[in-house]
């Protein structure tokens, strides 16, 4: 191999097509530099952070739909409460039995239906399970004189009432001093709060 000396080589630099190669060759290496240190670590780095922003904006959306709905959430709890209400006023509380069961011989008394006992039973928890300590079960016995249609107008009115009543046992017998009115015994059972 040939010494190569300062002489040779500022020849060789002097020549217009060496010069034009290296400056060529210079450029490949800075852009390959560039892109081994620069654009591929970069790549890498934004589809790492392009996923994360997918990942977050996922999140802001479903956030967002959250937030959207609390709107309609509190309407429809605002309802659900007034209605709450609305049924609270069908069960009375402990305290107000008597006036239950005066209510019950007034709806009697415009019904047309003699009343002879009025016979509120044993306070019983729910069988819900859901229920329990919310309300109890009051059953209620009535003994009373009636006829047919009076009765049914007395069932009707109760219907009609803003308590929950409900009629578990019905039974009519003939009168033989009255024909026109029978004996009843009716049990309803009601509710009240607990």
């Amino acid at each position: 191999m040939e010494k190569i000396n300062i002489d040779s080589i500022k020849d060789l630099l002097e020549n217009e097509a060496v010069r034009a190669n290296i400056k060529r060759g210079g450029a490949v290496i800075a852009v390959l530099l560039y892109a081994l240190l620069v654009v591929i670590p970069g790549t890498r780095n934004f589809l790492k952070k392009k996923s994360e922003v997918a990942v977050l904006k996922e999140q802001i959306d479903s956030v967002t739909d959250r937030v959207n709905r609390i709107e309609s959430m509190t309407e429809k709890l605002d309802s659900l409460n007034t209605e709450l209400e609305g049924y609270s006023g069908g069960l009375p509380d402990q305290k107000e039995i008597p006036e239950l069961l005066e209510g019950l011989a007034s709806i009697a008394k415009v019904s047309g239906v003699k009343i002879l006992s009025i016979t509120p039973l044993d306070l019983k928890e729910s069988d819900d399970r859901d229920a329990k300590g919310y309300y109890k079960e009051m059953p209620i016995t009535i003994t009373a004189e009636s006829g047919y249609h009076q009765l049914g107008q007395f069932i009707s009115n109760l219907e009609e009432g803003s308590r929950f009543i409900s009629i578990e046992d019905l039974r009519i017998q003939s009168n033989e001093a009255s024909p026109r009115r029978h004996d009843v015994n009716l049990t309803l059972k009601t509710y009240v709060s607990g």
